[in-house]
């Protein structure tokens, strides 16, 4: 046995397989002149061999090719920290943690490094919501008002199948600004996280539309636990997690200590700074740690049938109305229920990405294909799902992507000298709002306001966002100001007599621009959050 095991590493070493096995097949039927049992034993030991070989030169040769794409969008996305899960069927591709889960002490990140969940969770609590449904416990066309009757719907009928696929017109209370900008490292219960969206316009008549809110999850999860009679956290782990098999997976708020997460981090210049909003702020289904090895297996569950029937699956990877168009950018993106539908050129998959609290998460699943792919980072911002199409299309024997637009080299800031006029002219809080929307935003940001207040510190012209830390405001040589945690930003004032009365932000993002509210002193400032 020891021999055989030499003899097929020296040929996988060698390369030279089918001339050895031949040689090989040669002399046994010489010597020992068994020809026909030793020439079939040969022949087989050939085929098993080369194909052994193949495999392992293969699997060699994709795995260096997937880290080469991995480390080409780490490095062009600024990437801190990541882990990267790529698998075909049962067979693991890749499996590799890149940069540092930890900057300050230079911790580096590691394959089973865990991060907070932010894209990949969504459709885990999609399943949990349609096990509810199999079980008859729940329809997909029943009104929410049946659950939540203190929501208030305003005459509208919105449905469990409008909040699973985007559709409910109800505003994503993440992009309203203040109530949860100014906000983010409060922690809130379940009802005041409804508070920051109830009573707000409605984005769109209830199935009219598709558009993205996370407000919609936050409505499932109480009707969750209103029909399951148990905690998200706890029917999440008796129903999803255990029989997954998962060990990693925790759900992780300020009174739990997760071994092995990375810490967050946001883009600050050139460099990185610690990122600290708190999960409690936000939806419960994104109080969830894990790793891609457990999120992988999750999957995987899914694809067994150990979560939900194949008929369930197959209804939740199906677009109808409004989800069949739900990128204009992109008309082949669809979305289902709880389930992006996506596609790399006409290879399609199914998942979810996303990016908060300072992390980045991505998953999908080619079925067509037998691949998966996961990827969770500690950076803001949609650097993971940018991590799983680079490795889905090395696999897929696709061509590379463009590098992302926005990496041209970070503006040089000067820092000319203000007067103590001029600061005084320059005070005040000013409420902004949103200009005409990119057409690649949501439609919830047309309510996106932000407060922020221009001050005197000492001789020191500061700005400061409601809720948030204040900085230093940079006067450049044009007139315009910026601040060094967002260079590419421009801020400008319109002067009317001794004061300014409005200010201007724009960015490669979303326009701003607002009325001062007030004079610049702490209460004025505050009071624009009540």
């Amino acid at each position: 046995m020891l021999s055989a095991r030499i003899w097929v590493f020296k040929v996988c070493s060698a390369g030279l397989s089918y001339r050895y096995n031949s040689f090989r097949t040669l002399m046994i039927m010489k010597i020992t002149g068994s020809i026909s049992f030793t020439h079939c034993f040969a022949r087989a030991l050939l085929v098993l061999t080369v194909s052994f070989c193949d495999t392992a030169i293969y699997a060699q040769s994709k795995q260096g090719d997937l880290d080469q794409a991995a480390r080409r969008v780490i490095a062009q996305e600024h990437v801190v920290g990541a882990s990267v899960l790529v698998a075909r069927g049962s067979q693991v591709l890749l499996h590799k943690g890149y940069g540092f889960a930890d900057l300050g002490l230079e911790a580096a990140a590691k394959d089973e490094t865990a991060y907070r969940i932010v894209g990949p969770m969504m459709p885990f609590t999609g399943i949990a919501v349609m096990q509810l449904v199999d079980r008859g416990k729940l329809s997909l066309d029943d009104n929410i008002s049946k659950f939540i009757p203190e929501f208030p719907v305003e005459g509208h009928r919105v449905t469990v199948r409008n909040l699973l696929n985007h559709t409910s017109g109800i505003v994503d209370y993440h992009y309203l600004g203040d109530p949860i900008e100014a906000t983010s490292r409060q922690p809130k219960a379940l009802d005041e996280v409804m508070a920051l969206y109830a009573g707000k316009r409605w984005v769109n008549e209830p199935g009219t539309k598709w558009d993205w809110s996370i407000s919609g999850f936050q409505l499932l999860v109480t009707i969750l636990e209103r029909v399951s009679g148990q905690s998200y956290e706890s029917y999440v782990q008796q129903n999803i997690l255990t029989p997954a098999g998962v060990k990693s997976t925790t759900y992780c708020d300020d009174f739990t200590l997760v071994r092995g997460l990375s810490h967050a981090y946001r883009r600050f210049g050139e460099g990185h700074v610690m990122a600290h909003e708190n999960a409690m702020a936000y939806n419960t289904d994104l109080r969830y740690c894990s790793t891609v090895g457990d999120l992988y297996r999750m999957w995987r569950a899914v694809l067994e049938k150990k979560l939900v029937r194949p008929e369930t699956l197959k209804l939740m990877s199906t677009a109808e109305g409004p989800g069949l168009h739900m990128s204009a950018q992109d008309p082949e993106m669809r979305y289902g229920l709880a389930l992006t539908l996506n596609h790399e050129d006409d290879h399609r998959s199914r998942g979810q990405h996303g990016s908060l609290l300072g992390y980045s998460g991505c998953m999908y699943e080619f079925p067509a294909d037998q691949l998966t792919v996961v990827a969770l980072t500690n950076t803001e911002g949609q650097n993971a799902y940018a991590i799983c199409r680079a490795v889905a299309r090395a696999v897929l024997g696709l061509a590379e992507l463009p590098p992302p637009n926005d990496n041209a080299p970070v503006r040089v800031l000067s820092d000319e000298s203000v007067s103590a006029a001029q600061i005084q002219q320059l005070a005040g809080t000013f409420l902004l709002t949103a200009g005409k929307l990119p057409p690649n935003l949501h439609d919830s940001y047309a309510q996106y306001r932000r407060t922020y207040r221009v001050f005197n510190e000492n001789g020191r012209l500061m700005i400061e966002p409601l809720g948030q830390g204040a900085e230093r405001l940079l006067r450049q040589e044009d007139g315009t100001f910026a601040m060094r945690s967002s260079p590419r930003t421009r801020i400008s004032f319109v002067i009317e007599g001794d004061h300014a009365v409005g200010m201007k932000m724009e960015s490669g993002g979303l326009p701003l621009a607002g009325e001062r509210v007030g004079d610049a002193d702490p209460q004025t400032f505050h009071r624009q959050l009540r």
